[in-house]
């Protein structure tokens, strides 16, 4: 809710906050100072940044968004805001466990408007936003803008593996719809592969496919992988990353063998390696060996992932854990 100051201060602009009636039926914020009769006055124009900057702290994340819409100056102020975002989550989970199906918003996080898989938690430095397990090609479109758009001036940043094949994909072609089809029909998005000669730390459920089924796998993402666009990079995901992380669990190691498929190197697709201070996969299993990283790795088929991040360059940069 809007304290009274700001609420005093719209009054003046003949703008109110949003009713119950109002949220419900889209009437927003953003729309009356956008359409409102007295949005080229002067008390409009000279508002200082201080006010604007309290009245983006009482709005939504995805209000705020739309406040830059209204004119350059509160873009600006939002944009200034962006920047300062320094910490990007980009998650794939169960959102019905973060909010009650019903629920819009708590506070600290917030339902997408029409897109209910999205759920969205923004503080001052960082930003954590978070798409259902079953989710649909439209929330993959609307995750790579939003990767875009807060990827940009991100130092730090955490991508689970479905939406780090997702980065990689659409840094190859803008086809989203294709690529998410594509990777549905590959066995399923997260598949359960079992094999007898997994290493003794995997658990039974998560076991790994032979060397047969994985070498057919790759030979055939390759034949598959052909979307109607293609589109040349203009640079970098997160051009200002220093640390990136890459959360997977043993089944969805599958979806990192298959990033040489779409033909987009890590320094056109993450970042700049130059600038890159640690490049970790995270895998997530209930037992561990003792072994290295490295060898693990190696034993889970993970060499075109290796190839693909150039591991060999990185050295002491790329790491594996295991959680």
């Amino acid at each position: 809710m809007l304290n009274e100051q700001i609420v005093r201060l719209l009054s003046l602009m003949h703008i109110h906050p949003p009713s119950a009636k109002d949220a419900a039926g889209g009437n927003s914020i953003v729309k009356r100072l956008k359409f409102g009769k007295k949005r080229n006055s002067p008390k409009f124009g000279n508002l200082p940044e201080s006010v604007w900057d309290n009245i983006l702290d009482n709005l939504s994340p995805f209000e705020r968004v739309k406040m830059r819409r209204i004119n350059h100056k509160i873009k600006n102020v939002v944009d200034k805001r962006r920047k300062r975002v320094l910490y990007a989550d980009f998650l794939r989970t169960d959102v019905d466990t973060i909010l009650p199906p019903e629920t819009n918003g708590d506070g600290d996080f917030f339902r997408m408007p029409k897109t209910p898989r999205i759920v969205v938690h923004e503080e001052a430095r960082s930003i954590l936003i978070i798409v259902d397990t079953h989710w649909t090609v439209s929330d993959a479109v609307k995750m790579m803008a939003a990767i875009r758009y807060y990827g940009e001036n991100a130092h730090t940043v955490t991508l689970d593996a479905s939406l780090a094949e997702l980065c990689v994909a659409a840094q190859s072609t803008n086809d989203i719809a294709f690529w998410f089809a594509f990777q549905s029909a590959s066995g399923t998005s997260d598949p359960v592969c079992q094999s007898s000669k997994a290493p003794r730390w995997v658990p039974d459920d998560f076991r790994v496919r032979s060397v047969q089924s994985y070498e057919q796998d790759q030979l055939t993402a390759y034949s598959q992988w052909s979307p109607r666009t293609q589109v040349i990079p203009v640079g970098p995901l997160f051009p200002k990353a220093t640390e990136i992380t890459i959360r997977a669990s043993v089944p969805q190691l599958r979806r990192l063998r298959r990033f040489p498929v779409y033909r987009s190197p890590l320094h056109r697709c993450f970042m700049d390696p130059n600038n890159l201070h640690i490049l970790r996969l995270v895998v997530s299993s209930n037992n561990s060996s003792g072994r290295r990283g490295r060898q693990v790795a190696q034993s889970l088929k993970m060499a075109p992932f290796l190839k693909w991040a150039n591991a060999q360059r990185l050295a002491h940069r790329f790491s594996v854990q295991f959680v």
